[in-house]
C-alpha cells in the first residue's frame, strides 16, 4: 500500500506565502505590522487627530480580517487599499494631490467590498461564495456585494462629518465633493461585484491556503 502527501513548499514560496509562525505568518502580517506601528508613530507625533485616527481604524481592520483567511490575493489587496487610505490622511496626501480623494473613494471598495462579503458569509448571514449554485446566485452576491461597498461610502461619509465637527478638519468640502465621493464609491463597489463573481464562477477559492501554496484552495 502506497500513500500520497502533498509537496512540501520551497523554501522561496515558504518565504513568500508562509506560514513562518502563529503571531507572524507570512508577509501580509508584517504589512498589518507597518500600519499598527505607523498609527502609533502618527499619534505620538500628530496627536489624536483625523491622521492618527484614520490610521488606527486602517490597523484595525487588517487586523480584523486576519481571522477570516482570505485568499492571498484579496488579503493583499486590501491591505494595500487600508494603507493608501491610512497613510494618505496621515501625510496629507488629501490635501497636496487634488485628485487622491477620488482614487481613494473608487480604491477602498473596490478592494474591500468583497471582503465585507465574505466576512458575513464566514459568518453565516450570506451565502458563501463556494457555494456556487448558478446564475442567480451570482446575481444576489453582485447585489449585496455593491450594497455593501455603497453603504461603507455612506458610512465613511459620516466619520468625515464627525471628524471635521471634532477635529476641525476639512475633509467635507462641499455638498458636491460629497455625492462626487459618494458616486466613486458606488463605481468602486460596482467593480468588486464584478470581482467576486469572477473570482466565484472560475472556482479561485475564498480561503487561504494552510500550509503556502501557489494555489489557493477551493474548500
Amino acid at each position: 500500500m502506497t500513500t500520497t502527501s502533498e509537496p512540501r513548499p520551497s523554501t522561496a514560496q515558504r518565504l513568500l506565502l508562509g506560514d513562518w509562525g502563529p503571531v507572524v505568518r507570512d508577509p501580509l502580517d508584517l504589512l498589518r505590522g507597518v500600519l499598527l506601528v505607523g498609527a502609533v508613530v502618527v499619534l505620538v507625533r500628530q496627536g489624536l487627530g483625523p491622521g492618527s485616527l484614520t490610521l488606527a481604524l486602517a490597523a484595525g481592520a487588517g487586523l480584523a480580517v486576519r481571522p477570516l483567511l482570505l485568499p492571498r490575493a484579496y488579503d493583499l489587496l486590501l491591505l494595500l487599499a487600508l494603507a493608501l487610505q491610512g497613510f494618505g490622511e496621515a501625510s496629507g496626501a488629501y490635501d497636496s494631490l487634488v485628485w487622491f480623494d477620488r482614487v481613494v473613494h473608487f480604491v477602498v471598495p473596490l478592494l474591500g467590498s468583497g471582503v465585507l462579503y465574505v466576512a458575513l458569509a464566514r459568518l453565516d448571514v450570506l451565502p458563501d461564495p463556494r457555494s456556487d449554485t448558478g446564475p442567480r446566485h451570482h446575481l444576489g452576491i453582485a447585489l449585496v456585494t455593491f450594497a455593501l461597498g455603497a453603504a461603507f461610502g455612506a458610512v465613511w461619509e459620516l466619520y468625515e462629518w464627525f471628524s471635521d465637527g471634532v477635529f476641525g478638519s476639512a475633509l467635507q468640502e462641499s455638498n458636491d465633493d460629497t455625492v462626487g465621493d459618494l458616486a466613486m464609491d458606488c463605481l468602486g463597489a460596482l467593480g468588486a461585484a464584478g470581482l467576486l463573481v469572477l473570482w466565484t464562477v472560475r472556482g479561485w477559492g475564498s480561503v487561504r491556503r494552510v500550509p503556502g501554496s501557489m494555489r489557493e484552495a477551493h474548500d
